[in-house]
């Protein structure tokens, strides 16, 4: 306890508690160093260690290729007497001299009123995914970018058809049909003109080779390490996704009714689970992170190459921190909070208009969640 706290009884918040936290940031200061550190410091024999293993190469432009990204988002209004939810993905275009006829639409939404629900979210989020697969599948584009990786379609789906309650995955099931999922999913898991590029990235697999070469411990990750060492230009030679989680990848069903849907699932995964899947890390230029790319495992240096090329022709600026389809899908995406206050103003009108304000003032006060 701080001597404001002792002579007085009380903090004087937050200046006490801002003062406090200040004068523990040394410890974070030093944490962080010893974090970040060992790359900068041993850069050049990291990279020596890299080109010793064959890890590296650089990219061959090419023509690039139209380009479209995907991303999703939902929000849960929680109310004093219902849930109000609304789940949309988008799909945008990149940057190209020409347009791309889209033969079927770029966005998707639903929205949802109903009982209070604590599987609501984990309904929200199997719609979410499968707009997205439905966005996706159908996008008419040479490259077709994922916003976040493989792993995740089958984490958020599979959370859906395991919910508790069975009125979630009863509508679960009725907007997979409806959406065509278990297909759009066969399509994303086995089409080479779908990446992923997830943004966070906790992987440590080449920082594991490369500590093990050099017999020296590195801390941090493999996103973080090869944003220092690749070159612009450069990307690390594919590697085959790991044993795990990939080859225990699988949908579960709590029903009888669920098995024909999941069963319908485990087949669509099945390039997934058995890894035919690759991972590169891509530095299209100076100030750009090292992008991480999820390929399938068949793709040519060749088409490597178009993929490259597409996505440094999408880096519109150091302070655009991915492709420009993907950034703004993700902007759009991450909108929808204002979609749902939008749409719960709309029905308060309407219920005012109905003569029922006392209905209307039930949905005034909420509490929010929103993902993507």
């Amino acid at each position: 306890m701080s001597s404001a706290q002792v002579s007085e009884g009380y903090a004087r918040l937050p200046e006490d508690l801002l003062r406090d936290l200040l004068d523990g940031a040394g410890d974070m200061i030093t944490r962080v160093a010893s974090l970040l550190g060992p790359a900068i410091e041993n850069k050049a024999k990291l990279r020596q260690a890299l080109q010793d293993l064959g890890l590296i190469r650089s990219y061959s432009i090419v023509e690039p290729k139209s380009v479209a990204g995907i991303d999703g988002g939902f929000a849960v209004e929680r109310t004093a007497a219902v849930d109000l939810v609304l789940s949309v993905a988008v799909g945008v275009e990149g940057l190209s001299d020409t347009t791309t006829t889209w033969d079927s639409t770029q966005y998707e939404w639903w929205s949802r009123v109903g009982k209070h629900d604590i599987d609501v979210e984990r309904l929200a989020r199997g719609t979410m995914v499968a707009q997205e697969l439905a966005i996706i599948a159908n996008a008419p584009h040479g490259l077709r970018i994922l916003d976040g990786s493989h792993l995740t379609l089958v984490i958020q789906l599979n959370s859906a058809l395991t919910a508790f309650s069975p009125d979630m995955r009863h509508e679960a099931r009725q907007t997979w049909d409806r959406l065509k999922t278990p297909d759009a999913l066969a399509e994303t898991a086995k089409s080479p003109t779908v990446i992923a590029m997830p943004k966070y990235d906790s992987s440590r697999e080449i920082c594991d080779r490369l500590a093990a070469h050099i017999g020296q411990e590195l801390p941090g990750d493999d996103k973080y390490l090869l944003g220092v060492l690749l070159e612009p230009g450069e990307l690390l030679v594919p590697q085959q996704v790991a044993v795990e989680p990939w080859a225990s990848l699988h949908f579960d069903a709590r029903e009888k009714a669920d098995e024909p849907i999941r069963d319908a699932f485990e087949e669509a995964i099945a390039p997934l689970r058995d890894r035919k899947l690759a991972f590169t890390y891509f530095k299209p230029d100076e100030f750009s992170p090292a992008f991480r790319i999820e390929v399938k495992q068949e793709v040519d240096d060749t088409t490597l190459d178009g993929i490259c090329s597409t996505i440094a022709g999408q880096i519109t600026g150091p302070f655009v921190r991915e492709p420009y389809p993907q950034y703004l899908a993700d902007v759009m995406a991450k909108s929808v909070g204002l979609g749902l206050g939008a749409l719960k103003t709309a029905v308060q009108l309407g219920l005012s208009g109905l003569g029922k304000p006392e209905i209307a003032e039930l949905l005034v006060q909420s509490y929010r969640t929103e993902g993507v």
